[in-house]
């Protein structure tokens, strides 16, 4: 798990991206990553695939009180 803040400056939020199966014997291959608050896309190589999913809870505020995404 990774906290990452959205690239597109009009939205900034943070969000959890999951990074699984980048283990296997496989070449890298683009993968997209969308913001699950304005659906801002980047393309990342990996393995395997993202899972992306919105800040909530007690994750929202970990984030928060840790200044994560260099805040």
């Amino acid at each position: 798990m990774s906290i990452e803040r959205c690239q597109n400056n009009q939205c900034n939020q943070r969000f959890d991206v999951v990074e699984f199966g980048h283990t296997r014997p496989a070449q890298p291959e683009p993968r997209k990553v969308v913001c699950p608050y304005c659906g801002h896309t980047v393309y990342r190589k990996t393995r395997g695939a993202f899972i992306v999913s919105r800040l909530e809870g007690s994750s929202l505020e970990y984030a928060n009180d840790n200044a994560l995404c260099g805040d």
